[in-house]
């Protein structure tokens, strides 16, 4: 277990060097997507939550994310990106720091067993998307070893500042902005996972029999881009 993260700068001097860095690198014309989340409560809609309980069972398993908290919540992470099985993040802390989060796709056989679970009990994307699902299918989608959110073992972690622990305190804030960015755009879950969420949906409802569906609603809603021609 690594030791807890005593930052050489006061949190107020972390904060406010954050700040000069996100001006200056916006300066000279660097297009930044920060993430910041000052309050205790760090998701509130239902996969953000999902992840963030997850963190908290994965620390109280020895997995030292504190010092991410802190960073995230002084406003230290000045771009955070989520792609399929990827997550790239620049950290402010004592020098600007490059996360890469690398997170193993879901396998095969386990997203069979997600489907199976969910055969005809999702209604829709919306649904799936907002969390509003039986406790069983909830149960499976949120299971810590077989379900969609990543154990620590399926994170392969790389940063570019000099410390041994794994994850490192910026590799941690980049963990925890993760779940602030799912909060709001849950379908970014998904991606990362490399799961389309319509294969979770039973047939009747796939997109190719929704016609009518207000898709440009949900894409704006979830972040999602939709093509369904």
């Amino acid at each position: 277990m690594c030791d807890e993260f005593s930052p050489r700068l006061s949190v107020k001097a972390l904060a406010e060097l954050a700040a000069e860095r996100l001006s200056a690198l916006r300066a000279e014309g660097e297009e930044l997507s920060p993430v910041r989340n000052p309050s205790r409560k760090l998701a509130c809609n239902f996969w953000g939550s999902a992840w963030m309980r997850h963190l908290a069972k994965c620390e109280a398993g020895g997995l030292c994310l504190a010092p991410g908290r802190s960073l995230l919540r002084h406003g230290c992470v000045l771009d955070l990106r989520i792609a399929p099985g990827l997550i790239t993040a620049l950290v402010s802390a004592d020098a600007l720091y490059d996360v890469q989060l690398r997170i193993s796709p879901l396998e095969d056989e386990r997203l069979v067993v997600l489907q199976n679970a969910c055969a005809g009990k999702i209604d829709s994307l919306v649904s799936l998307l907002e969390g509003k699902l039986d406790a069983s299918v909830i149960s499976c989608l949120c299971d810590p070893d077989s379900g969609l959110l990543p154990d620590p073992a399926d994170w392969h972690m790389h940063c570019s500042c000099p410390d041994w622990c794994e994850p490192c305190p910026h590799a941690a804030a980049a963990i925890y902005a993760a779940g602030c960015l799912i909060d709001a755009q849950p379908s970014l879950l998904f991606t990362l996972r490399c799961v389309d969420p319509a294969s979770l949906l039973p047939h009747s409802l796939s997109p190719a029999a929704t016609t009518d569906f207000d898709f440009s609603s949900l894409g704006s809603t979830f972040g999602i881009d939709l093509d369904i021609n």
